[in-house]
């Protein structure tokens, strides 16, 4: 009996260990964030940022995760310099003072197994809010890439913001109020991942 107990908090040990959340760390050759605001209400500003660093956990048992995610606004890219220049200046992301956005998440929000969105916060422009991305599509496992196995985690993402809400209210209603977040995102196991 007593040997037998043993073995079952053995197991249990082992169960619990396994389910553990995984590290990964973001591929910035393969995440991305672009963006888009509307432009005099008949086209659209589109642009994106070229240097993401962060990482991913992620528990596939229970579903549970954190993202953290930082953005180089200096990095901006619409594929015109003259607007990457104002966008960079204090009219709108003020990069002297605030060179980097963050976007922590611990909320990983789950239907029928399947990832619906991320909650957490946005931090731009000094400014701190609440902010949830949308779940396009989720999913970790191997991959096989010039015949080498490795565990990869993948996900698009997508989200509205309020740039007023960030105090960023230059050239407002020309250039619209909301901007449409997409977020691409790729990562590997800390160890393994992409240098």
């Amino acid at each position: 009996m007593v040997l037998r107990a043993l073995l079952l908090l053995a197991a249990t040990g082992i169960a619990g260990a396994h389910a553990a959340p995984v590290e990964y760390t973001l591929d910035p050759a393969h995440t991305t964030v672009y963006f888009s605001a509307s432009h005099f209400e008949r086209s659209s500003v589109r642009g994106r940022f070229a240097k993401i660093d962060g990482r991913l956990s992620y528990d596939a048992d229970s579903g549970a995760g954190a993202l953290d995610v930082t953005v180089d606004l200096g990095s901006v890219d619409t594929g015109n310099r003259t607007l990457d220049g104002v966008l960079r200046s204090a009219q709108f992301f003020d990069i002297a003072e605030h060179p980097v956005a963050r976007l922590r998440a611990n909320q990983f929000l789950t239907e029928a197994g399947r990832l619906v969105a991320v909650e957490g916060e946005l931090t731009l422009h000094g400014v701190t809010r609440p902010l949830r991305l949308m779940a396009e599509r989720f999913r970790c496992g191997e991959v096989t890439l010039f015949g080498v196995r490795r565990q990869v985690c993948g996900g698009d993402f997508r989200a509205e913001v309020p740039r007023s809400a960030f105090g960023m209210t230059r050239f407002l209603p020309e250039v619209g109020d909301i901007v449409t977040l997409q977020v691409a995102v790729e990562a590997s196991p800390a160890e393994t991942a992409p240098r």
